[in-house]
């Protein structure tokens, strides 16, 4: 038995019928609340599979425990037909949750430092310099790799630092 949060997949309304739509899912207008695909069988014949769904405040979500074959009996279908059912839905699971990229928080801690910062004495500290040693421009360096550049902020809808 799969457990019941492997079946469920849930995401914003727009990006959860566009992965459907790409998967070869379209919206079932004999049963209101379902998606559906053919799946055609190794034997001949074409079998529907239908996902039952529910959109409420800009999310839906689909509910595979309930998914099920049009006019047959689940015991009725033939194994390559059910793999083949499972194969989709574990497709859509993944395009679902691949469709939206990270968006950057600063509570996430993405822009942490890449290497712990050793303290030392204020004697000793060159002021006015961007790094202390070689070890120091290194670890700016990792930092810098990291940062986003104007085109992935602009796609983030965020807005990159002035010109200075």
């Amino acid at each position: 038995m799969k457990p019941k949060h492997l079946m469920l997949i849930s995401g914003p309304s727009m990006k959860v019928k566009e992965a459907l739509s790409q998967a070869g899912f379209v919206r079932d207008f004999v049963h209101r609340s379902t998606y559906r695909t053919e799946l055609d069988s190794s034997l001949g014949g074409a079998y529907i599979f239908l996902i039952p769904c529910h959109e409420s405040d800009g999310v839906m979500t689909l509910y595979g425990e309930s998914a099920f074959f049009d006019g047959i009996s689940d015991s009725d279908v033939p194994e390559d037909i059910q793999a083949a059912a499972l194969d989709r839905w574990h497709a859509l699971r993944v395009r679902i949750s691949n469709a939206a990229p990270p968006v950057y928080s600063p509570e996430r801690g993405d822009r942490r430092p890449s290497a712990p910062i050793a303290s030392r004495p204020i004697e000793l500290a060159r002021n006015g310099s961007m790094v202390q040693d070689f070890a120091d421009l290194q670890r700016l360096g990792h930092d810098m790799d990291r940062m986003k550049n104007e085109q992935q902020l602009n796609e983030e809808g965020l807005v990159n630092d002035p010109i200075q």
